[in-house]
């Protein structure tokens, strides 16, 4: 039952949430013709839901969760009636799911004392910061497009030769004004950038290219289309659209980052320190007899 619920949960996300109408007259029973229930238990069954679910939820959502708990009770009373509640591995089930739910809820209620306890990081945040400038340097980099006419080095002369024929006429059409974007769809090979016009989307930092596409790319200035490029891939003609200098981040841009880095590096510490205390202080002993008596149900 209780993955019967989880389910429906997820499949909660993918709608909208629903406006709630203020000041309307409230149901306090709701029945799908097999069974009813109160709206306060309603409220119980929801006080369990995953965070951030139940305020998403609209009517489709909520009539759906409140006719699976009503399903969910009728299942639960056949199945007592049954005897399935006073089957061992039930109980062990449900002793064991009781147990972690507890504990987990208990956990994180100390968890966020613990964080409310943290002092401010600012001034550490800073420090690491000053100490690795290098980690937090915005690349240089560009933004390029591509048209590629794949050449397999095994392949004969002749046939590199009639691929660097239509590069060619590909670049003479470029030189003449057409447009890069609709030749870029018509003729380039690779598979990556060819839909989007050879665009290759966002920003490319400098060495994540073939050297000779690298080189050629740089050399270019925003707006222009290069000469046809040879690499181990084949020909390309390239179009530079935007171009970016190294520069250092400031402290600003990296500093939410950082203080969050070190809450969870102080609260860890916090949480393991804390846990000792429900730890024991030896390992379990187990002998090889007692292993097998304890594998077998």
């Amino acid at each position: 039952m209780i993955m019967f619920k989880f389910q429906w949960w997820k499949a909660a996300l993918a709608s909208l949430p629903m406006a709630c109408a203020a000041g309307l007259v409230q149901a306090q029973t709701f029945s799908d013709g097999l069974g009813s229930i109160s709206q306060a238990e309603v409220r119980m069954e929801l006080d369990g839901a995953p965070p951030g679910i139940r305020e998403q939820m609209n009517r489709e959502q909520m009539t759906r969760f409140i006719g699976n708990v009503l399903t969910e009770r009728r299942l639960e009373g056949a199945a007592r009636v049954a005897g399935t509640a006073d089957l061992p591995q039930v109980k062990a089930s449900i002793m064991r799911a009781t147990r972690e739910i507890v504990a987990r809820a208990y956990m994180e209620g100390e968890t966020d004392k613990l964080a409310a306890s943290l002092p401010d990081l600012t001034e550490l945040a800073r420090e690491r910061y000053l100490a690795n400038l290098a980690a937090h340097v915005v690349p240089e980099g560009i933004r390029v497009s591509h048209i590629l006419f794949t050449v397999n080095d095994e392949e004969e002369d002749k046939r590199e030769a009639a691929v660097k024929a239509r590069a060619v006429q590909v670049l003479k059409q470029l030189r003449e004004g057409a447009d890069f974007a609709e030749l870029a769809k018509e003729h380039s090979e690779d598979p990556g950038s060819k839909r989007a016009g050879g665009e290759i989307r966002g920003w490319s930092d400098k060495g994540r290219f073939v050297p000779p596409f690298e080189e050629a790319a740089y050399a270019l200035k925003p707006g222009e289309v290069s000469d046809l490029v040879r690499t181990r891939f084949g020909y390309h003609i390239i179009k530079l659209h935007e171009k970016r200098e190294a520069r250092q981040k400031s402290f600003e841009e990296v500093k939410a980052g950082l203080v969050s880095a070190l809450r969870q590096e102080f609260l860890g510490n916090k949480r393991a320190e804390w846990m000792k205390q429900f730890q024991g202080d030896k390992p379990v002993e187990l002998d090889d007899a007692t292993l097998e008596a304890l594998k077998k149900p």
